[in-house]
């Protein structure tokens, strides 16, 4: 058969994790209009006759000022190595083309490189033209594809430029795997979903969550999360007035954790304070982000 695998890279919110739940049809990692919205590399498993493609979804590529965004950015950029191919998505509706060549340029890619002109449907047909020669001009010896993810346009081409890079290989994974996550990932990640989704300012991208209990019991699944925050102030606001705001979460996060799992889940959810965690390297290890992770 043909394996292999590949990196999806690319500057935060142009659309890496839209890509990967579309190719297979099935979300395996969250996604929202937040930017930052991916903190870790999650591998999605595509299967088809003769085939297996281990696709790394990566945390978005920018320079941050915390130790957390360091980390983050260091983890997006080691998914490059040792890959078969690399996808670079670019978000067609902006204008700083420039920044995106220079991240390029920065991941001194050993690889083959597609680089993926998403978001195609916002933009005029002369205008993506015009995006599409400047990254010819800038990389001879890349693929420069056009695709619209959330509309399901181009992807199909995607995979297939993709199959010409794959070489003989094994089995990576059991044909009926969709993710190297288990359901206590799954669990954290779909509680900061709904974070993002419904708490403002910055306060999401200064909270982490933590799975303390996950057990399956007769077909419910019990799980006791916590949300770390770096203030006190912010405990109050992830609370809510009279905990409207927490309730809303978690209800939120269990009702989708029923629908992807089709079992009953019991959710508990706390809020404390870790000061500064994200500069904090016991915390974030603690957490899942030290450069082991």
């Amino acid at each position: 058969m043909k394996s292999g695998f590949v990196a999806i890279l690319g500057r935060p919110n142009v659309g890496k994790s839209t890509l990967l739940n579309a190719i297979l049809s099935k979300k395996v990692s969250i996604v929202t209009s937040r930017a930052q919205t991916t903190r870790d590399s999650i591998m999605g498993i595509y299967n088809t006759k003769g085939v297996q493609i281990v696709f790394i979804d990566t945390p978005g590529l920018f320079e941050g000022k915390s130790a957390l965004d360091s980390t983050i950015d260091k983890a997006a950029r080691n998914a490059s190595r040792g890959v078969e191919c690399a996808l670079f998505l670019i978000d067609c509706s902006q204008s700083n083309m420039e920044l995106e060549q220079k991240t390029i340029e920065s991941l001194k890619l050993e690889c083959p490189l597609i680089i993926v002109l998403n978001k195609i449907d916002l933009v005029r047909v002369d205008k993506a033209e015009e995006i599409r020669a400047f990254f010819l001009e800038k990389n001879p010896n890349a693929k420069i594809m056009l695709m619209s993810a959330l509309k399901n346009f181009g992807i199909k081409e995607v995979k297939d430029e993709i199959l010409t890079h794959l070489p003989e290989g094994p089995q990576y994974y059991p044909l009926d795997a969709l993710t190297d996550k288990d359901k206590r990932f799954e669990a954290k990640e779909e509680i900061r979903r709904e974070i993002l989704r419904f708490v403002k300012d910055e306060v999401p991208h200064q909270s982490a969550v933590t799975i303390e209990r996950f057990e399956e019991k007769k077909g419910n699944n019990i799980i006791e999360a916590s949300i770390y925050v770096e203030k006190e102030s912010q405990v109050a606001i992830i609370v809510g007035k009279k905990g409207s705001m927490i309730k809303k979460i978690s209800m939120t996060a269990r009702r989708e954790l029923e629908r992807m799992w089709q079992e009953h889940v019991t959710l508990e959810v706390e809020v404390k304070v870790a000061k500064d965690w994200r500069n904090r390297a016991s915390k974030l290890a603690q957490f899942g982000y030290s450069d082991n992770n």
